[in-house]
């Protein structure tokens, strides 16, 4: 019965669950850009190298450096708790509908 609803219902659903599957893919490659280490260690490089040519000045660099810095600081902690919350998982344990 459950399949049957699902073909009458499929041109309305369809569309909804393609719809919310983009969203999560953009979701995810926002995400994994937002907390990209190698760009942050990027814009650091370059800002140092401007400082280094004379393009910005020291308390305009020092103030620049300081927010980058607070976000890498920030990637690594959010990636560490993934991390954390992976570690935490049992994954010896059987998937529930195994558990008897």
């Amino acid at each position: 019965m459950r399949l049957l609803a699902e073909l009458l219902l499929f041109p309305i659903t369809g569309p909804i669950r393609g719809l919310e599957f983009i969203v999560k893919q953009i979701q995810a490659e926002l995400e994994a850009e937002l907390m990209n280490e190698d760009r942050v260690q990027g814009q650091l490089a370059e800002l140092s190298l401007r400082h280094d040519l004379g393009e910005i000045s020291g308390p305009e660099y020092e103030e620049k450096e300081t927010a980058l810095l607070e976000e890498l600081d920030m990637i690594r902690a959010y990636q560490e708790g993934l991390i954390d919350e992976y570690l935490t998982l049992d994954v010896d344990a059987p998937p529930a509908e195994d558990r008897t």
